[in-house]
């Protein structure tokens, strides 16, 4: 069983092109996901991508084909840590608390604060809207 980074390190480090002998292997191939890891990698790969892989994606009937054309249209790329960008789970707990506080002062419960605030959002957003069409 191949996960998505064994067929990333396949296209971008190894280049054997074996991963995909077996039908199962070819469930676990993410066209999307493999086309966004490799654009993280670095600005050559991330045009190499744009030019070919995102313009011809739609005459792959397969994924063993979109796999072979990766293989060979990709170049060889030595090793690096990729770095993406993760929220934050600190903010999350900021969100909470504050909405505790906010339920607290306000003797409201947080399931109520969150409806007002869906509702006033809506509204702000339709307000802007049709500001826009006058």
């Amino acid at each position: 069983m191949n996960t998505i980074f064994d067929c990333i390190n396949d296209v971008l480090h190894t280049k054997r092109g074996n991963l995909l002998k077996n039908i199962d292997d070819e469930s676990n191939l993410n066209q999307f996901m493999i086309n966004r890891w490799c654009s993280m990698y670095s600005d050559t790969l991330t045009t190499i991508i744009n030019s070919t892989v995102n313009r011809l994606g739609s005459i792959f009937e397969t994924k063993q084909q979109y796999y072979k054309f990766v293989l060979s249209v990709l170049p060889r790329v030595s090793r690096k840590r990729i770095h993406y960008i993760k929220k934050n789970k600190e903010d999350k707990k900021e969100e909470i608390e504050n909405l505790d506080l906010i339920a607290k002062t306000l003797e409201l419960s947080q399931r109520e604060i969150k409806s007002y605030y869906e509702y006033s959002s809506k509204q702000s957003t339709s307000s802007a809207c049709s500001n826009r069409s006058r």
